[in-house]
């Protein structure tokens, strides 16, 4: 596994509960975008959600990458303000389940928002004149999403993804830029998660752990911030992501 960067910016304190948030929203490409950071920082990331959408969670973690960083965060909303509920997790009736797979099949198809994320980017490009290193990370649905920009021709200086979803080892092959990938301990098959850390690890310039305590999810909409546990990695996960940004952007 690479090392992250030794000097890592340090993370404001987590707030379990009525988190208020420090950004505003904006519109990219006909989206709303979440935004927070300076504007006319020199590095920025590009935050792509879960299934869940604009959870409390999700939205402090961008808060605390972009204090941590000094960097522009900006996170799209890919599903127009109808994400799945978290209701439906687990999807444990047939009901659950083929609710789940419409959403997956049409509101939250990665070819039709892999696209849109390439046109977020490139109207942030032009918006965001002085941000001279771009960055993208992903959540679960949105470490695919994440991971699918970060070959040839990526917009990216640098990528990553947390408790990633379908994984593929063809994707990691594909990577040009460095990446970070934090497993939980049950992001797909133990077979597929052992080959996508074997090609991840073969560049020195990414890093790989997995997080052996974590469930899927836990630094997204399913972080429980008020189990002690959950909130400590859910910190060092952030922490974690900075530090690799901040070596990288």
């Amino acid at each position: 596994m690479a090392e992250v960067d030794k000097a890592c910016c340090s993370l404001p304190a987590v707030t379990t509960h009525d988190y208020k948030l420090n950004g505003t929203y904006n519109k990219l490409a006909g989206l709303d975008v979440y935004t927070t950071g300076p504007p006319h920082s020199t590095r920025a990331l590009i935050a792509v959600y879960d299934v869940f959408g604009f959870a409390p969670q999700t939205l402090q973690g961008a808060d605390l990458l972009s204090h941590s960083l000094d960097a522009l965060v900006l996170m799209p909303d890919f599903f127009e303000g109808k994400p799945l509920p978290l209701s439906l997790y687990p999807p444990d009736t047939d009901e659950k389940k083929k609710t789940a797979g419409k959403f997956m099949q049409g509101t939250a198809s990665i070819d039709a928002n892999v696209g849109k994320l390439g046109e977020v980017v490139k109207e942030a490009k032009v918006k965001y004149e002085t941000v001279k290193g771009w960055g993208c990370y992903g959540l679960c649905w949105g470490g695919k999403m994440a991971v699918l920009r970060s070959g040839a021709g990526t917009e990216f200086k640098a990528a990553g993804t947390a408790h990633p979803g379908r994984l593929a080892k063809e994707d990691a092959e594909n990577l040009t830029i460095p990446f970070i990938c934090l497993f939980s301990k049950e992001d797909g098959t133990p077979e597929l998660m052992k080959e996508y850390w074997e090609v991840l690890e073969k560049s020195k310039e990414n890093v790989v752990e997995k997080y052996g305590s974590m469930h899927h999810g836990w630094m997204g909409a399913r972080a429980n911030l008020e189990d002690k546990e959950n909130l400590k990695e859910f910190e060092r996960g952030y922490t974690h992501l900075a530090s690799f940004f901040a070596k990288h952007l």
